[in-house]
């Protein structure tokens, strides 16, 4: 298995709004990807801090949604009013899973 974090700044007073667009829209856009395995967020409220980690199948459906894809650049787009900086990606293979 395969994931990929994205640590996303957000306004400390929108990261509400930031997690109903995620339930809303980024999560089930992700779900309808191929080789799609699940989704986390975590959220520091008290200053804004986001980090998304989606997990794919294997490396191949990964790449396919990178941050260069159609579905990644509207994903992100969409919280682009909520951003203090530019998000950051790393990806990584999943090695041990509990």
């Amino acid at each position: 298995m395969y994931a990929r974090v994205t640590t996303t700044p957000i306004s400390a007073y929108r990261v509400d709004e930031a997690i109903q667009l995620a339930q809303e829209t980024t999560m089930p856009a992700a779900r309808s990807q191929p080789g799609f395995q699940g989704y986390l967020m975590l959220v520091d409220k008290s200053n804004g801090m986001a980090i998304t980690i989606t997990f794919w199948q294997d490396e191949k459906d990964r790449e396919m949604t990178s941050p260069s894809s159609t579905y990644y650049k509207d994903s992100i787009s969409k919280l682009v009013p909520m951003l203090t900086a530019a998000p950051s990606v790393e990806d990584y293979e999943v090695v041990l899973q509990v």
